[in-house]
Order: structure tokens, then sequence, then C-alpha cells
């Protein structure tokens, strides 16, 4: 298979978060497209289990979709962190007060049809309270709830977004019960 080649970018929008360009593509036929690109790099997913087994999730408001969420910790990698390792546990200070010892579950583009972003999976445990301060624009409500809750939680649609389900069956392969 023959990866196109990339004839012309143009950057149309450049903000604080994310990016976007529209690519002009040839295939090896000749044919030539376009394709709009959201730039959003590296990001970082938790999965924080307390000493109870318990997940620290948080809820929190997402704009585009109108409601509140509850959600696994996330976050980008930025110029602040010199890895996804440095991000996570920079992600988990901030978004649970909590600092741990991580564990790489996996990875995944998160919509590869049209972003760039990869998100890298953890799990974290031996979780001590150490909070970080949010960011100004996050305001974020701690929940705990079991493994199981949280896959009930899936099931009902009470769990929506597709990092966190990813990263719960990444995590239920990681514990032996996937």
């Amino acid at each position: 298979m023959n990866i196109p080649d990339v004839i012309s970018s143009q950057r149309v929008f450049d903000g604080t978060f994310l990016g976007l360009r529209i690519d002009a593509l040839c295939e090896a036929s000749g044919a030539t497209y376009e394709r709009a690109v959201v730039e959003y790099g590296v990001a970082v997913v938790l999965v924080p289990v307390d000493a109870d087994g318990r997940l620290l999730m948080v809820r929190q408001y997402r704009h585009p979709t109108g409601h509140w969420l509850l959600e696994l910790p996330a976050g980008g990698v930025d110029d602040r962190d010199l890895s996804p390792e440095a991000a996570a546990l920079r992600e988990l200070r901030e978004e649970t007060g909590h600092r741990g010892t991580l564990a790489r579950i996996g990875g995944l583009y998160l919509a590869p049809g049209y972003s760039d972003e990869y998100q890298h999976m953890y799990v974290a445990r031996d979780l001590v309270e150490d909070p970080l301060d949010a960011d100004e624009d996050e305001e974020l409500v701690l929940e705990r709830v079991t493994l199981d809750d949280a896959l009930a939680f899936v099931d009902s649609g009470q769990i929506c977004d597709a990092k966190s389900i990813a990263a719960l069956l990444m995590y239920l392969r990681h514990i032996g019960r996937a």
C-alpha cells in the first residue's frame, strides 16, 4: 500500500490547544484530494486506582457536548513536560490531587480520520495526596467508583467518552479480566 504524497499543507488555525491544517494529497495514480487535520499532538489518560481498588474519576463540563461528563483524568503533553510520563504525573496531581506510580497499559489514536492526537494510557497506583493547582479553565469534581460501577456506567451511557472507555478496556486487559 502506498502512502500519498503531501503536495501542500496550509495552516488555517493556530490556537492555544490545537491547530487546523488542510493537506493536499496525491495518490500514486495521480488522483488528488484534500484532508483537514486537527493538530493536537500527544496526550495522556490515567486509570488511577486507590488502595481500596476504586478508580478516581473526574466529572467536568464539556462544552461541545453541553453536558457534565464522568471521565478518567487526561490531558495534553506540553512544553512543561519532558515525556508522556511526566505529563501523566502532572495531570494526576492537577485533576485528582494525588501522585503515584505509573505503568503504561497502551495507547491509541483518538480520531485518526481527522486528528493526529495520540493518547498514552497509564494505570496509576500507590496514590498519595499531593495536590497541584488545576488549570484555571477546569472545574473538576473528583469521584471514586468501583471498576464494576465504572463498567456499568459505560453500559448505561453515564461514561460516554472514547478515551475513558478505551482506557477501561486496556485496564481490564492489564489486570487479567479481559
